[in-house]
């Protein structure tokens, strides 16, 4: 038992010296449990080791002498560079202890600093590693697009302790580009950012580039001429394209605002994440378009009725938990029949789509524009009164006669509309849309081509 008690005792270390030396072996010796560090001397008021040796409880002394005799140091080291020291404490200290000065003391400090310089890369590994982690979760669990774009941002700067970046996103059926996301710029900065590819470009370098893209220095680079980049003060990047089974999803940008040389371990971290964000930006973008196709009508690219009829219960509790006023449109094109008829399933397929992508052009953002089924749409206006409706409706229903007329689609197509507000006509989701019913076929009743309110009196009579 006692032999094992003797290997478990901790060495004693006293330090002798609070400038750089000191301060590199107490930050070393804190870590190792099999020492003690049982002070450290320095005549110095404000010797550099001071505040560390306070936060790890270290004493302090003025003089080393009362350091040595009050305890007893297995281990001495002297980092004062004064060799008389060394020979004053050899004096002090037992036969069985030792002194480490001198070149000793500095082949010591040396090996402490290498040893500290491999921690911090076996550290920085470590972070990086548990990054990348944390970022296969956080996209795996990221459904929705604009939250995979800012984890793949935020990710990006962290592991390469960078001030600025962004995600551009490639759509490669307008073959356009747009910011996903960006961080540590300007709040105009992405705002209505939207471009093509330009010939000769950094755009076009980069989606030709089988690695990352790197300018180290703005001044020298003329593909960094860019008006956006130069009004934002960028003075190097780091840009990543980012392609999953050979297709390119965008580009990662990281971002400085002063002239910097990126580290080989910066390049590699990147090329990883990039590799992992293309993927994730793919996965989204599938189930985005799936659940996009699930509540869009596949002909017209309106909301289909499903979504529509529950978007519609949501306005209706939102304008009741508000007390704000809301309005439904059902919209019926006259004639449809007849016109399909006449001029064939293809033709009246292309009337509905003109349709519809009136109805979208002339309806608010908020607004909400569904395929009600057949030759009927509804539109739900939030925050519109009784007489806002009906003059949008009146308006798209000049715009639609006005605008058919002149595009190819056959002489003679109209609309008719009834409207019914909320809480005016209603309260509730399936009578708003019978009062508006019944009022496109009051509409319909008085000749067609035509907007009719929901009226409570006519209907009486």
């Amino acid at each position: 038992m006692a032999a094992k008690s003797d290997s478990m005792k901790k060495v004693n270390v006293a330090i002798i010296g609070g400038g750089q030396g000191g301060i590199a072996l107490l930050d070393i010796l804190k870590d190792d449990k099999s020492i003690k560090v049982i002070g450290v001397a320095d005549k110095l008021d404000k010797a550099p080791i001071l505040p560390l040796a306070k936060d790890l409880g270290v004493p302090i002394y003025k003089d080393y002498k009362e350091l040595l005799k009050e305890n007893n140091a297995d281990l001495v080291v002297n980092v004062t560079g004064d060799n008389k020291i060394s020979a004053k404490i050899q004096n002090i200290i037992s036969d069985k202890a030792e002194v480490i000065s001198g070149l000793s003391a500095k082949f010591v400090w040396d090996l402490i600093e290498q040893r500290k310089k491999v921690r911090k890369v076996i550290e920085n590994r470590l972070h990086e590693h548990k990054s990348l982690y944390d970022l296969g979760l956080k996209l795996t669990q990221s459904s929705k697009l604009q939250e995979v774009y800012k984890v793949i941002v935020d990710k990006a700067l962290d592991l390469t302790e960078s001030p600025a970046g962004s995600l551009v996103i490639y759509d490669e059926a307008s073959d356009e580009m747009y910011f996903g996301a960006a961080k540590g710029f300007s709040e105009h900065f992405i705002k209505d950012q939207v471009w093509r590819l330009r010939k000769g470009g950094l755009t076009e370098l980069i989606f030709n580039s089988e690695g990352p893209v790197i300018v180290s220095d703005a001044a020298d680079n003329k593909s960094l001429n860019n008006p956006l980049f130069l009004k934002e003060k960028i003075k190097s990047l780091v840009a990543v394209p980012l392609k999953a089974e050979g297709k390119i999803q965008g580009i990662l940008y990281v971002d400085d605002f002063k002239v910097r040389q990126f580290k080989q371990g910066d390049l590699s971290i990147l090329t990883l994440l990039g590799n992992m964000a293309a993927l994730a930006i793919q996965k989204a973008k599938l189930l985005e378009s799936t659940k996009q196709m699930a509540i869009t009508d596949e002909l017209t690219h309106l909301y289909n009725l499903r979504h529509f009829l529950d978007r519609l219960d949501d306005e209706i509790t939102r304008a009741d938990r508000y007390d704000r006023p809301l309005s439904l449109a059902m919209i019926d094109i006259d004639y449809f029949k007849q016109y399909n008829d006449t001029f064939g399933h293809q033709s009246g397929n292309k009337l509905l789509k003109k349709v519809a992508l009136i109805l979208e052009e002339e309806s608010r953002k908020g607004d909400i524009v569904a395929r009600y089924g057949g030759e009927e749409f509804c539109i739900v206006m939030p925050e519109a009164n009784s007489q806002k409706a009906i003059k949008f409706a009146e308006r798209v229903r000049k715009n639609i006669e006005k605008v058919l007329c002149k595009s190819g689609i056959k002489d003679g197509v109209t609309i008719s509309i009834g409207v019914a507000s909320y809480p005016k006509d209603s309260t509730g989701s399936s009578a708003l849309l019978e009062k508006a019913d019944e009022a496109l076929y009051q509409a319909k009743s008085d000749g067609r081509n035509c907007v009719r309110a929901f009226n409570l009196q006519r209907q009486a009579q």
